[in-house]
Protein backbone atom coordinates (compact mmCIF):
# COMPACT_ATOMS: atom_id res chain seq x y z
CA UNK A 1 0.00 0.00 0.00
CA UNK A 2 2.55 2.45 0.56
CA UNK A 3 6.00 1.49 -1.69
CA UNK A 4 4.39 3.13 -4.69
CA UNK A 5 3.79 5.90 -2.96
CA UNK A 6 6.87 6.22 -1.57
CA UNK A 7 8.18 6.09 -5.08
CA UNK A 8 5.93 9.20 -6.41
CA UNK A 9 7.57 10.86 -3.19
CA UNK A 10 11.13 9.94 -3.95
CA UNK A 11 10.52 11.34 -7.24
CA UNK A 12 9.57 14.54 -6.24
CA UNK A 13 12.11 14.90 -3.87
CA UNK A 14 14.98 13.79 -6.10
CA UNK A 15 12.52 16.60 -8.92
CA UNK A 16 13.08 19.18 -6.48
CA UNK A 17 16.67 18.69 -5.49
CA UNK A 18 17.89 17.84 -9.59
CA UNK A 19 15.45 18.41 -11.38
CA UNK A 20 14.16 15.87 -14.60
CA UNK A 21 17.25 14.42 -14.55
CA UNK A 22 16.81 13.21 -10.14
CA UNK A 23 13.29 12.06 -11.84
CA UNK A 24 15.05 9.80 -14.38
CA UNK A 25 17.82 8.65 -11.69
CA UNK A 26 15.57 7.10 -8.97
CA UNK A 27 13.58 5.42 -11.62
CA UNK A 28 16.93 3.95 -13.12
CA UNK A 29 17.81 2.75 -9.44
CA UNK A 30 14.09 1.15 -8.42
CA UNK A 31 14.22 -0.49 -12.22
CA UNK A 32 18.10 -1.65 -11.17
CA UNK A 33 16.59 -2.69 -8.21
CA UNK A 34 13.83 -4.84 -9.38
CA UNK A 35 16.28 -6.80 -12.01
CA UNK A 36 18.54 -7.14 -9.02
CA UNK A 37 16.31 -8.70 -7.00
CA UNK A 38 14.17 -11.08 -9.85
CA UNK A 39 18.11 -12.63 -10.65
CA UNK A 40 18.40 -13.37 -6.47
CA UNK A 41 14.58 -14.73 -6.62
CA UNK A 42 15.59 -17.16 -9.44
CA UNK A 43 18.39 -18.19 -7.14
CA UNK A 44 17.26 -18.59 -4.28
CA UNK A 45 17.16 -22.34 -3.09
CA UNK A 46 14.32 -22.35 -0.24
CA UNK A 47 10.71 -21.43 0.22
CA UNK A 48 11.26 -18.90 2.70
CA UNK A 49 13.67 -16.95 1.64
CA UNK A 50 12.16 -16.85 -2.15
CA UNK A 51 8.77 -15.28 -0.21
CA UNK A 52 10.97 -12.83 1.52
CA UNK A 53 13.19 -11.95 -1.90
CA UNK A 54 9.31 -11.98 -3.32
CA UNK A 55 8.14 -9.12 -0.98
CA UNK A 56 11.41 -7.21 -1.53
CA UNK A 57 10.53 -7.81 -5.31
CA UNK A 58 7.29 -6.41 -5.01
CA UNK A 59 8.15 -3.30 -3.08
CA UNK A 60 10.65 -1.93 -5.60
CA UNK A 61 8.23 -2.93 -8.52
CA UNK A 62 5.33 -0.49 -7.02
CA UNK A 63 7.93 2.45 -6.29
CA UNK A 64 8.63 1.86 -9.86
CA UNK A 65 5.28 2.21 -10.76
CA UNK A 66 4.83 5.73 -8.50
CA UNK A 67 7.86 7.19 -9.98
CA UNK A 68 6.66 6.50 -13.24
CA UNK A 69 3.64 8.96 -12.73
CA UNK A 70 6.21 11.77 -11.75
CA UNK A 71 7.59 11.33 -14.62
CA UNK A 72 4.68 11.31 -17.32
CA UNK A 73 3.35 14.68 -16.90
CA UNK A 74 7.04 15.56 -19.15
CA UNK A 75 5.97 12.92 -21.83
CA UNK A 76 3.94 15.30 -23.96
CA UNK A 77 2.34 18.27 -22.07
CA UNK A 78 -1.08 18.15 -24.22
CA UNK A 79 -1.98 14.53 -24.02
CA UNK A 80 -1.00 14.14 -19.98
CA UNK A 81 -4.28 12.41 -19.57
CA UNK A 82 -4.33 9.92 -22.42
CA UNK A 83 -0.29 8.98 -21.84
CA UNK A 84 -1.40 8.50 -18.09
CA UNK A 85 -4.27 6.34 -18.88
CA UNK A 86 -1.82 3.86 -21.22
CA UNK A 87 0.54 4.00 -18.06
Amino acid sequence: LFARGLGGYLSDKMNARYGMRGRLWIHTILLAGEGALVLVFANTPSLGAAIAVMVFFSLFVQAAEGSTYGIVPYVDPPSTGSIAGIV
